[in-house]
This record gives structure tokens, C-alpha cells and sequence, in this order.
């Protein structure tokens, strides 16, 4: 008789040690899901960022551009100006 209550006395420790196992696992996989979740935005925030820096390097590009035709044209007024005054 005491043997089967020790019996079942460890088949209850076990059965705890197992049901708060089990309550751990679902505590990591919430965990989980939601550093996935995290991660996901994150990447997506990522993509749209380097997408605007490369909008912005391409306009900073057209703008330079357009300086210096502007700088070669402002040159060629000064030059026509110079030469016109003598």
C-alpha cells in the first residue's frame, strides 16, 4: 500500500514537472512568434528605407547634374557679358 502511494506520488511530481514543461514550450513559442513578427517588420521597415535612400541618391544625382549645367551656363553669361562690355 505505501509503495503504490509513492507510486503515485512520483507519477504526480512527474506530471507537474511535465505539465510546467509544457506551459515553458508554449511560453517560448509565443515568444517566438512574436520576435518573428518583430523581425518581419523590422525587415519590411529595412526595405522601405534603403528603397528612399536610393530614391534620394538618385535625385541628389539629378540635382548635382542640373548644378553644374546651371554653373557651365552661368560661366558662359559671364564670359559672353565680359566680352561684351569691351
Amino acid at each position: 500500500m505505501l509503495s503504490a502511494a509513492v507510486a503515485r506520488l512520483k507519477e504526480y511530481a512527474v506530471l507537474c514537472v511535465m505539465q510546467d514543461l509544457m506551459v515553458q514550450l508554449e511560453t517560448a513559442r509565443q515568444e517566438r512568434v512574436q520576435t518573428l513578427k518583430e523581425f518581419m517588420r523590422l525587415k519590411n521597415e529595412l526595405a522601405l528605407a534603403q528603397r528612399r535612400c536610393d530614391e534620394l541618391r538618385a535625385e541628389n544625382g539629378a540635382l548635382k547634374h542640373a548644378l553644374l549645367v546651371a554653373e557651365n551656363e552661368l560661366q558662359t553669361l559671364h564670359a559672353y557679358a565680359a566680352e561684351s562690355m569691351l
